[in-house]
């Protein structure tokens, strides 16, 4: 690997982050709003993701329980795991939030999504160019938060700013003494 093919990389996953941030910080502003005011409310979110995007759900899982920048009451955030369409369906309640992640479409994630509709549940989705599944499965009181790229990588590497700066938002936002 050449020193050029290292700057090139980082400057594509720049070029990645300015394009997002001009594409998606209204969204940002109304899906913190809109996270804030169900937690409040006692709703509950769930989140799922496939492959590497599991990972990401995990680690956010990780954040909202346990905290991100403050040592606080963790919020009622879960994990879908081994068959989230049918923890969805024994656990989701219309009001509550389904948060998927998708680096790729797949049956695993229409499914749940699906099920999620059902229930008459918000979805957010983290998704990239050409989630078309996932995408066309959204209706209209939900969000789609389309990282602008192909490329894989960049994607998973927006989608978890995405994430960490939900988080963020969302402790200053509830607890605004802390910060």
């Amino acid at each position: 690997m050449t020193d050029e093919s290292v700057k090139a990389l980082f400057t594509q996953s720049i070029q990645t982050q300015i394009s997002a941030v001009e594409s998606l910080s209204e969204d940002m502003r109304g899906t913190v709003e809109l996270l804030v005011g169900h937690l409040l409310n006692g709703q509950r979110v769930f989140i799922s993701g496939t492959d590497t995007s599991s990972s990401l759900a995990d680690h956010f899982v990780h954040l909202m329980t346990e905290g991100m920048k403050l040592e606080r009451p963790p919020f009622p955030v879960m994990s879908l795991s081994a068959n989230p369409k049918k923890q969805l369906a024994a656990l989701g309640q219309s009001g509550d939030i389904l948060l998927v992640i998708a680096d790729k479409d797949s049956e695993q994630l229409t499914g749940v999504m699906e099920s999620a509709i059902s229930r008459e549940m918000i979805i957010i989705a983290l998704t990239g160019e050409g989630n078309e599944l996932v995408s066309g499965l959204l209706g209209p009181n939900d969000v789609e938060l389309r990282v602008p790229s192909l490329n894989a990588a960049r994607v998973l590497e927006t989608q978890l700013f995405i994430l960490h700066s939900l988080c963020e938002q969302i402790e200053s936002t509830i607890f605004p003494e802390e910060h």
